[in-house]
């Protein structure tokens, strides 16, 4: 797990939400799908699925390093991406952009910059 993941663990609150990650990064063959118990842990999976993209790109790098803008880079360049999220009050899963991804993983990589900002303050 890199460092940003871990940051991210320490500083996130997971709201409770079952949601389904649809994600194809390359051509039709490359499509996946993953459940996640949060849309937290979905972000979660989301830059999981972009570091193992990067440890493919620079595997003879030990450790990589990344920040906010360059995986919501990757987001928004690969091929098609969504989610679908569990609304219980109304029983049934509604679909998200690739917009409101972005959205979610910026305000789960927010907690972690202000952590830093304030320790080097």
């Amino acid at each position: 797990m890199s460092e940003t993941l871990k940051n991210l663990n320490e500083n996130s609150e997971s709201t409770q939400t079952h949601c389904i990650l649809l994600i194809q990064v390359g051509p039709i063959e490359s499509r996946i799908y993953s459940d996640f118990e949060s849309v937290t842990d979905c972000c979660k999976g989301i830059l999981q699925i972009y570091e193992d993209y990067l440890a493919r790109l620079h595997n003879t790098e030990a450790k990589i390093n990344y920040g906010a803008a360059n995986a919501l880079r990757f987001v928004n360049d690969v091929t098609d991406i969504s989610c679908l999220v569990y609304h219980e009050a109304s029983g049934m899963y509604a679909p998200y952009p690739r917009e409101w991804i972005l959205e979610k993983l910026l305000m789960l990589f927010k907690p972690a910059q202000n952590a830093l900002t304030n320790d080097h303050e």
